[in-house]
């Protein structure tokens, strides 16, 4: 695996960028990203209780959607989930949706279930210093 530390380089790059598929069905779903497994640590005086949990969705500032399905896919972001609010693509048709901070905040609905690939990032162009 790369070395993303950027250890003596005097950049650092925030701009970590992921790739999934996931199937969409004809109700709808939430883009999850991956179930990343985690840890919960709680101290209470000198005790220490360490418990696994898994964290859903990917943060990000913007997300690549490419639609697979065998129809059109419609789009909804920040829990607006009616059709007035949609953004529809057909099969074959990608879009990238800003504004965002996790992954998890946009959700689908499939008019033929299948899958969507898509990438998050946190910008498309690197920030001036």
């Amino acid at each position: 695996m790369a070395d993303n530390s950027n250890n003596g380089s005097g950049y650092r790059n925030f701009n970590i960028c992921r790739s999934f598929n996931q199937n969409i069905s004809t109700s709808l779903t939430m883009l999850t990203g991956a179930e990343v497994p985690a840890f919960t640590e709680e101290v209470v005086g000198d005790r220490a209780t360490i418990a696994p949990y898994l964290t859903g969705g990917m943060p990000c500032s913007e997300v690549t959607i490419i639609n697979k399905t065998a129809g059109d896919l419609t789009l909804f972001d920040m829990e607006y989930a009616d059709a007035t609010n949609g953004l529809l693509i057909g099969t074959g048709e990608s879009v990238t949706l800003r504004g965002l901070t996790n992954v998890a905040q946009v959700s689908a609905v499939a008019a033929s279930a299948g899958t969507v690939y898509y990438r998050t990032q946190f910008f498309s162009n690197n920030p001036s210093r």
